[in-house]
């Protein structure tokens, strides 16, 4: 059984998010596209009825809508209802402004539905026409229920029936009208069971303001205020009352669902940890990739010999390169200095031009011709020099 504090709990979440919602302002928006559908509703009404039967027609929609009308109201819609001036129009005008107004009706309570379940309305369009001709359809049987059961009590109340038999009775229609409307029009999944606390309330809400309004039409009725305005009032004021209790019992369901913007959707599945990793399938991965490291790996040892030979024979090989034309030099130096001790006359010029050719100056051209080619390359290193510039 359920605690008087939780009770009270739920009443506080559900206030909390019919504020954060602004329930109310949906119903604002409800009730004025209720009301605008309602005139041309009523044209059509006065055009059929000046078709079929004026005085009949006219005595079927009063007694009728008798519970939500004043006097004056009464008189008026019995007028319009007998006079037959201008059915063409009016038939075409009413059924393209119910066509525009019933659009809007329903797309705003299927945003509204949206909002209170913090859901984004992403149904397609038919689909959203669909929700709305049954919520408009629901809203419609449940007027009729409540004007009917508003005639019958009179009359039950003869046969000593207790009203509030009527007014039971009156509830459980208006509860299963409701189921579907808080089943199907939420963009959510959801179970029958979590529309019934919606509807429920919205039966019980209905039915005592129907009760409420019933008994204030007929009180403002003796005065006659307003006439015209009034009416329109009452009916302004009967359709914002009836869209916030219709807000309220949405935002009822999501709270107790656990739906509102706040939480998510229920989740009965969850999900298993994942198994921890084997460590010893891990330490066998890592023993292979130190193998494989290892076998790619050069031995310090052997790279510095390796090392160490190359650089000495690097050095042995410039040293070898290095003093050689120093030797051919000391060489022909010698050998000039000999013939000219040894030999005398021209002997001594044509030996130390022998030995000049043969030494010295065979360095001095080479020096000569490797002075040529770098001299013949100049052209193409200033060219390459010039390109890597720009």
């Amino acid at each position: 059984m359920t605690s008087p504090a939780s009770l009270l709990d739920t009443g506080r979440a559900v206030v909390a998010e019919a504020r954060d919602d602004q329930v109310t302002f949906l119903a604002a928006a409800v009730a004025y596209y209720g009301f605008v559908s309602l005139v041309p509703l009523l044209l059509l009404t006065i055009a059929v009825g000046t078709a079929v039967g004026a005085s009949q027609v006219a005595d079927a929609v009063v007694g009728a809508t008798g519970a939500f009308l004043t006097p004056t109201g009464e008189a008026l819609v019995r007028t319009a209802l007998e006079n037959a001036a201008g059915r063409g129009t009016a038939t075409v005008a009413g059924a393209l402004l119910l066509l525009w107004s019933g659009l809007r009706l329903f797309r705003g309570l299927d945003q509204a539905f949206a909002d209170i379940y913090g859901k984004p309305n992403v149904e397609p369009l038919l689909q959203q026409v669909a929700d709305g001709l049954l919520v408009l359809g629901s809203i419609a049987v449940a007027v009729v229920a409540m004007a009917a059961l508003g005639v019958a009590l009179p009359v039950l109340s003869t046969v000593s029936v207790p009203p509030v038999v009527g007014s039971l009775l009156l509830v459980v229609v208006l509860a299963v009208v409701f189921v579907p409307v808080y089943y199907i029009f939420p963009d959510v999944e959801l179970d029958v069971e979590e529309a019934i606390p919606g509807a429920a309330f919205a039966a019980v809400g209905w039915t005592l303001f129907a009760e409420a309004f019933r008994v204030y039409a007929g009180y403002v009725g003796d005065y006659q205020l307003y006439g015209i305005l009034g009416a329109a009032i009452l009916v302004v004021t009967f359709l914002y009352i009836a869209g916030i209790v219709i807000m309220v019992g949405a935002v009822l369901n999501a709270v107790l669902a656990g739906r509102t913007e706040e939480t998510d959707e229920p989740d009965d599945e969850v999900e298993p940890p994942e198994a921890a990793p084997d460590l010893a399938e891990m330490a066998g991965d890592l023993e292979a990739i130190r193998r494989r490291l290892d076998e790619k790996t050069v031995d310090r040892d052997d790279l510095e010999r390796d090392l160490e030979g190359y650089v000495d024979a690097r050095v042995r090989r410039n040293h070898a390169r290095g003093w050689g034309p120093y030797l051919v030099l000391l060489y022909g130096t010698v050998m000039t200095l000999g013939a000219f001790f040894w030999l005398g006359g021209w002997a001594s010029v044509a030996a130390m031009v022998v030995i000049w050719l043969s030494t010295l100056g065979l360095f001095t051209l080479m020096v000569l011709f490797g002075a040529g080619l770098n001299a013949a390359g100049m052209p193409g290193k200033v060219a390459s020099w010039v390109n890597s510039r720009r």
